[in-house]
């Protein structure tokens, strides 16, 4: 079995599905992504996972990767969805998915285009 290829978006609180990704037989750990690169250089030395870019649309473009890993602030969420979505990637958001209900239908829409898969995660 293929292992599928992530990227996490989102340091702070993306520590356990690093760690995860890591140890599991179906995922590899592609990329980290966050705009403060301070923190992206504390989990790549954490992590001995040097590959890392504070570009999320540098992340996004690589069609290696397969899903990405959404842990950034809860503002930010349904705008990363949908670039994720956009992107022809399968997103793994942690809660709360959406911080309004009116960004609902665009997403519903936008993971319809894309026949990629959105899920919701708890670290």
């Amino acid at each position: 079995m293929k292992k599928l290829k992530l990227g996490v978006l989102g340091l702070g609180e993306g520590r356990s599905i690093i760690s995860a990704a890591l140890a599991s037989e179906y995922w590899e750990l592609a990329r980290l992504c966050d705009i403060n690169e301070d923190l992206c250089k504390e989990r790549a030395a954490e992590f001995r996972f040097p590959h890392y870019t504070t570009d999320m649309a540098q992340m996004l473009a690589d069609p290696q990767i397969d899903a990405i890993g959404i842990y950034t602030p809860d503002p930010l969420h349904a705008t990363h969805i949908l670039a994720c979505l956009n992107a022809g990637k399968h997103v793994i958001c942690t809660k709360p998915l959406l911080d309004d209900l009116k960004q609902a239908q665009s997403l519903l829409d936008a993971g319809a285009k894309a026949k990629k898969h959105v899920f919701v995660g708890q670290s």
